[in-house]
């Protein structure tokens, strides 16, 4: 009984993880607005680098460093559990697109997918 039941717990992890595309974690919407919001880390060259990319391509965001700020990092854990995101730790930038929850340095062009989503 108990080869099946961890049997049954290594087939579940898997299908949550081949579910994600990518290995990241799907969209999932947490309150619709007409934001970009990015959550960063002070000491996250991940974020630097996608601060940068947004800002080449004409993305207005606006980041917040939930190392610093303890509200917004309340902020980003409601919002996350409010898009259904299981409590666990996720990659920085985690974005939030237009009320589109993004963690785990999302790339580019899925930014821009949920951009424009939200400008139509």
């Amino acid at each position: 009984m108990k080869k099946l039941v961890f049997v049954a717990l290594i087939a579940l992890g898997f299908y949550h993880w081949y579910s994600k595309p990518n290995g990241q974690a799907v969209a999932h919407v947490a309150t619709v607005h007409d934001h970009v919001y990015m959550y960063s880390l002070t000491t996250c060259g991940y974020c630097k680098k996608k601060a940068r990319e947004m800002a080449d391509e004409g993305i207005l965001f606006t980041e917040y460093y939930i190392d610093k700020e303890p509200e917004r990092n309340q902020e980003l854990s409601d919002k996350l559990k409010k898009a259904g995101f299981t409590p666990q730790g996720y990659g920085t930038p985690i974005l939030d697109v237009h009320g589109v929850m993004l963690p785990n340095n999302p790339s580019l062009d899925t930014i821009k997918k949920y951009l424009l989503a939200g400008q139509a």
